[in-house]
């Protein structure tokens, strides 16, 4: 178009100056002109134009590719160069991908795969490659808002494609991304055949490749689900022997969230000083990684802080992952740091902003599926309602939560949930004391199993104070006595203080 044509345009109001520089640029004035104009295009000049505006841009700018690539997808798909948009739109679903634009990423892979063509026993290596690299990256993109189950549909395929190809470490990345959507679906290795099997298949390919770095990531999901089901010395005694090779991986995400396991995990067992380091150095190896490592850590620190009782820290953290999970679409991380952030309100006696946090976590619990945090978040919720004297219906039943706990083999959720069940009746009127104190006996018996000092001695205290209320007070002062001497040993000072003050109020 000529400078006198644009002048004219201009004139006449339909399109505007956008920039002069780096180059002068125009844009129309409203949409509705730019679809007029467009529309007015026949479907052969439009295909034309899309190329010849696509070859240009490639041609003007082949130092900014990474940065246009949306673009001349865009271009070469209209165009109908199939095999050019399928490269624009992988290397823009990358570069949104490296930015933390997750979604946006996601949407870019979809397209690409929906210009695939069907399979084939005939796909050559490069088209084998190219669908692998698409589905894998649509699963990996989705691991944070989607199902289980979806993420799953999407990677399962794909190993077949990728044993064909024979690239050993395409094969490896493919088998672990189903092994963690797998386990995160509630599977365990011991009752799992296909969840065995994958995680068997990359301890081979690290064997034939001599890879200990590959070698380690199968150990890291058996202690990730080792310690999220309360096996925590032994998720604990895993994940050290494959931290210091998880380290060096940053591109899974499997990797970055093992090392934050592996805080929570000593913080569930008391080991401060070994949880604050390990959540510390999760931290520095996130500062390196995607968003999604950033908000595992920002979970692991501020869970790590809620555990020990300093929950003035434990907030801002909470608080923050919340809002970078929410802005991100990062729905798994909603779900787990709204779950951090509502127990730590609670504690604090900040029932209405605790009830906002579980609320939305719960909300996005059930959206997605979730199966780790759900059943805790159902009875934290109605814990804290009861503090608010809300007794009535919620979206989710105690029996439930112990049901999906009980599915899936999780003793520590379990725990929680009979906790949960325990101090809600309490505060009911009327309510069947010897069940009660039956809960917290069975809750405190089953955070002592599984070595979780921390949680034993709030139980503890609890179940003195339900003694008490039920008038066996010298039991309830023994249990209450036994809860301060633990708290004391394991540093946790605020509440170990209110105890010791209240049980100078009873001499």
């Amino acid at each position: 178009m000529t400078d006198l044509q644009l002048d004219t345009l201009e004139a006449r109001g339909l399109i505007r100056i956008a920039t002069y520089q780096p180059e002068l640029e125009y844009l129309f004035r409203h949409a509705l002109l730019q679809d007029t104009a467009y529309g007015s295009l026949l479907k052969q000049e439009r295909r034309m134009l899309h190329q010849v505006v696509g070859q240009t841009i490639e041609e003007l700018y082949p130092e900014r590719l990474g940065e246009l690539a949306a673009v001349l997808a865009l271009h070469f798909e209209q165009s109908g160069e199939t095999e050019k948009a399928i490269e624009y739109l992988v290397a823009a679903a990358s570069f949104a991908s490296d930015r933390n634009a997750i979604v946006e990423a996601f949407d870019l892979y979809g397209r690409a795969a929906a210009l695939l063509p069907p399979r084939s026993e005939l796909d050559d290596d490069r088209l084998l490659r190219q669908r692998i690299q698409i589905e894998l990256g649509r699963a990996k993109a989705g691991f944070t808002f989607m199902t289980e189950d979806d993420a799953l549909k999407i990677a399962e395929p794909v190993r077949a494609d990728a044993e064909r190809l024979g690239d050993l470490r395409l094969e490896a990345d493919v088998h672990l991304t189903i092994a963690l959507l797998r386990q995160f679906r509630g599977e365990r290795p011991d009752d799992s055949a296909t969840l065995r099997s994958s995680l068997d298949r990359v301890s081979e390919i690290a064997r034939e490749l001599g890879d200990p770095l590959i070698a380690a990531l199968p150990e890291s999901i058996v202690g990730l689900s080792q310690i999220f089901t309360g096996d925590l010395r032994a998720g604990v005694e895993t994940l050290e022997k494959a931290a210091p090779q998880l380290e060096q991986k940053h591109d899974f995400v499997g990797s970055s969230f093992a090392l934050v396991a592996l805080a929570m995990g000593y913080a569930r067992l008391g080991e401060f000083a070994r949880a604050e380091a390990a959540a510390r150095r999760a931290s520095e190896i996130a500062e390196k990684g995607d968003l999604i490592a950033k908000l595992d850590s920002l979970i692991g620190e501020s869970t790590v802080r809620s555990i020990r009782g300093d929950l003035d820290a434990a907030v801002p953290l909470a608080m923050q992952c919340t809002r970078l999970a929410e802005e991100t679409g990062a729905t798994a991380c909603v779900v787990a740091s709204n779950f951090v952030l509502g127990d730590a309100y609670m504690r604090q006696g900040k029932h209405g902003a605790a009830k906002i946090a579980f609320d939305r976590g719960s909300q996005v619990a059930n959206a997605i599926v979730e199966r780790v945090f759900r059943p805790s978040i159902t009875a934290y919720m109605r814990s804290n309602a009861a503090y608010l004297g809300d007794f009535g219906p919620h979206a989710g039943t105690f029996d439930q939560a112990l049901a999906e706990t009980r599915a899936i083999g999780d003793q520590w959720g379990e725990a929680n949930v009979i906790w949960k069940r325990a101090e809600t009746e309490s505060k009911r009127g009327g309510a069947d004391s010897t069940q009660i104190l039956a809960d917290f006996e069975a809750a405190a018996a089953g955070f002592e199993r599984m070595g979780a000092r921390p949680y034993h001695a709030r139980v503890l205290r609890d179940w003195g104070h339900a003694l008490r209320a039920a008038g066996q007070s010298d039991e309830g002062e023994r249990l209450l006595q036994r809860s301060l001497a633990l708290m004391t040993e394991l540093g946790i000072e605020r509440e170990a203080d209110e105890l010791r003050a209240e049980l100078e109020g009873l001499t």
